[in-house]
């Protein structure tokens, strides 16, 4: 048996993407989900494309992080991979979506293509403000998505999501993306292109 014939359903997809897609990463172990993510950025790299990584943690820490699974520190001198720390706020849902709108055109400003983005805009999703900004954000970069000249993979925790109407927003979510990774238990998981 090959490596490649060992590796999970979620890596096999990641590593055969050709084409700039819209991702949508769905997942209930952290640390597989992150495993996902820096392979989708390394791969990205390796093929010579800048890179940015969206979090809500401490941006030092995930470039140790990405240091540590073996992302030479020469990609975050050169500005071929960014780290960008999205930090919440409190407001309304009008004043949130205003907010994620300029967060998104930041982290575009002066990308050069080709590109590949991960991670998620709106910090907090288990309010109902909160999901429907950023399924909000969602349904605006699908529908615009011929103008982005990169791949983005949004990234969800399925816990985290508004639990009142958590299958209604997955749902949603599922609709306003190319591609569907479901990242169960780790090692476990499987593809689904919903169109």
């Amino acid at each position: 048996m090959s490596i490649y014939e060992t590796l999970s359903v979620p890596f096999r997809y990641v590593d055969s993407i050709e084409h700039k897609q819209h991702i949508l990463l769905l997942y209930e172990d952290p640390a597989y989900a992150r495993l996902i993510e820096f392979r989708f950025i390394k791969n990205g790299l390796a093929d010579g494309e800048t890179c940015v990584y969206v979090t809500h943690e401490d941006s030092g820490s995930i470039v140790l992080k990405f240091l540590n699974y073996g992302i030479p520190l020469q990609y975050f001198q050169s500005g071929k991979l960014r780290v960008i720390q999205m930090h919440e706020t409190c407001c309304t849902g009008e004043a949130m979506l205003e907010k994620s709108k300029k967060d998104v055109e930041g982290i575009l400003d002066g990308l050069i293509p080709p590109y590949r983005i991960v991670g998620r805009i709106v910090p907090n999703i288990s309010t109902i403000d909160g999901i429907s900004v950023q399924l909000e954000i969602e349904r605006k970069t699908h529908s615009c998505f011929e103008d982005f000249r990169g791949s983005v993979m949004c990234t969800y925790d399925i816990s985290a999501i508004e639990k009142t109407r958590r299958k209604t927003w997955m749902e949603n979510l599922r609709q306003t993306h190319h591609t569907v990774i479901h990242a169960t238990q780790f090692g476990q998981g499987g593809v689904l292109c919903p169109r």
